[in-house]
């Protein structure tokens, strides 16, 4: 079990206030699906783009008070919304925990790591 002096959870850009995961890195892969539209001899001549969405990996430490709690398939709200790089819009949709990976070594403090999905159509 370490000692720590000081102030340990603002530390390395770690803002204080966070609860559930102090993050240490986020990231937000922009997606969608596609359709090429094909004419009678199987030319492309067209391209849909639809159902679009953002896969979102947080990755950080488990505070020791207010640690992340959320189960799988739940739905979640996030002290900062992604950037706004859909055609529709990231406002009115669902953010949804699709994934949690958590792990300790001796060296180390808990790390935990939330995946989730943003659907801009899907509603909670």
């Amino acid at each position: 079990m370490p000692t720590s002096f000081g102030t340990t959870t603002g530390a390395f850009g770690i803002a204080a206030q966070q609860t559930g995961v102090l993050l240490d890195s986020a990231s937000y892969d922009y997606t969608q699906d596609s359709k090429t539209v094909k004419n009678i001899t199987g030319d492309d001549t067209g391209e849909s783009y639809y159902n679009e969405r953002i896969e979102i990996s947080l990755d950080g430490f488990e505070p020791s008070s207010s640690p992340f709690s959320g189960t799988l398939a739940s739905a979640i709200s996030l002290a900062t919304a992604p950037a706004d790089h859909l055609i529709g819009a990231v406002t009115g949709g669902t953010y949804v925990v699709t994934g949690v990976t958590r792990s300790s070594t001796s060296e180390d403090f808990k790390r935990i790591s939330v995946k989730a999905k943003y659907s801009p159509t899907i509603l909670a």
